[in-house]
C-alpha cells in the first residue's frame, strides 16, 4: 500500500462524531443492521463543511484538532471511510475512534502540531507504518507509528478482511 498522499480537510477543536462528522438522530434506528454506506457519505461533515460531501476526493486526508471525533458511534468512522478519506491526522482524539476506524480500514494517526502546521487544501502526506507526516514545507512530523498488528489491520482494509485472508491462507495450506 502507498503512502497516502493528498489534500488536507482541516477542522477544529471538540468536534463531535454524533453531532458534526454525522448526525446520528438520523442514521440510528436499531443495531445489528448494514451500514447505508451512501447515506452516511452525503451526511458525512455536512453540518460542518457543507461542500464536503460533494468535493472530497479518494486519497483526500482529514486533520483535525484536539478532541476530535468525541462521541462517536461507528458509523462515524464508516462515514470518513465510505468518503474514501485515506488517512485521519488529529492533534488527540479517544482510543475508541482509533479502534473502531482501524477496525474498518480508516488509520488515524495522532500528531501533536499537525493542526497549526496546516492550512485547508495543502497537500501533505502521512504513514501510518513509520508515524512521519510530510509537511508542505518540507518539515516532517513525526507521530507514534503504527504497531506490526495494526499496519497488517490497515493494508488489508480493515479487521474482518484481515482475518477472512487469514483463515483463507490457513484452510489453503491445510488442504
Amino acid at each position: 500500500m502507498d503512502i497516502p498522499k493528498g489534500r488536507v480537510w482541516k477542522f477544529g477543536n471538540d468536534v463531535s462524531g454524533d453531532d458534526g462528522i454525522i448526525e446520528f438522530s438520523i442514521i440510528r434506528d436499531g443495531f445489528g443492521k448494514e451500514f447505508d454506506e451512501a447515506a452516511l457519505r452525503a451526511m458525512c461533515f455536512r453540518r460542518l463543511r457543507p461542500e464536503f460531501p460533494q468535493q472530497v476526493r479518494p486519497g483526500d486526508i482529514v486533520v483535525g484538532g484536539r478532541n476530535f471525533a468525541h462521541h462517536n458511534p461507528v458509523e462515524v468512522s464508516v462515514a470518513i471511510r465510505a468518503s474514501r478519506i485515506a488517512v485521519v491526522v488529529v492533534e488527540s482524539c479517544d482510543s475508541g475512534f482509533l479502534r473502531r476506524a482501524l477496525n474498518h480500514g480508516l488509520p488515524v494517526m495522532i500528531c501533536p502540531g499537525i493542526h497549526a502546521a496546516v492550512a485547508d487544501g495543502d497537500v501533505i502526506s502521512a504513514n501510518p507504518a513509520t508515524g512521519a507526516v510530510g509537511l508542505p514545507d518540507g518539515r516532517v512530523l513525526a507521530s507514534r507509528p503504527f504497531s506490526e498488528r495494526m499496519v497488517q489491520v490497515w493494508r488489508a482494509g480493515g479487521s474482518i478482511p484481515l482475518l477472512e485472508a487469514e483463515f483463507a491462507a490457513r484452510r489453503a495450506a491445510s488442504a
